[in-house]
């Protein structure tokens, strides 16, 4: 019985990480995956129950990860540089994605369903920062 009770805990606890309950844990999901399972992986993760789910235009974004890939190597870590709320529901993201030899700009937009789950609605990779982000971010302001 306490083994039963174990694995539902467990269970439990693992599908409400995996829930993402904030656009924060929308975006360390998909890291996540992307630092077990590849690029593939994460984009899957980020595009689950989301309107963009099973798109090509979507999945295609594995590629630019892959490219970064090639230039900078092995995926070490990320950095949540600047979480916007747009609306109640909606919120943009901006993160860095630390390799080995350089850095990936990206900007995500989030959104959160009825249910109170946080899906992507867009998102972007770039080795230029002024690519992807406002340029006031990537230069500062006058």
């Amino acid at each position: 019985m306490k083994i039963i009770l174990i694995l539902v805990v467990i269970l439990f606890t693992n599908s409400a990480f995996a829930a993402n309950k904030t656009a924060e844990d929308l975006v360390r999901n998909g890291l996540h995956a992307y630092k077990t399972g590849g690029a593939r992986a994460a984009i899957e993760a980020w595009i689950k129950d989301s309107g963009i789910e099973g798109s090509k235009e979507a999945l295609s974004q594995a590629n630019t990860l892959r490219q970064v890939e090639d230039f900078y190597g092995t995926y070490e870590s990320y950095e949540i540089v600047k979480t916007h709320k747009i609306s109640k529901r909606s919120t943009s993201l901006q993160f860095v994605m630390n390799f080995d030899k350089g850095v990936a700009y990206v900007i995500f937009q989030a959104y959160k369903t009825k249910g109170g789950i946080w899906i992507a609605t867009q998102f972007k990779f770039h080795t230029e920062a002024a690519q992807v982000w406002p340029i006031s971010d990537v230069y500062g302001s006058k």
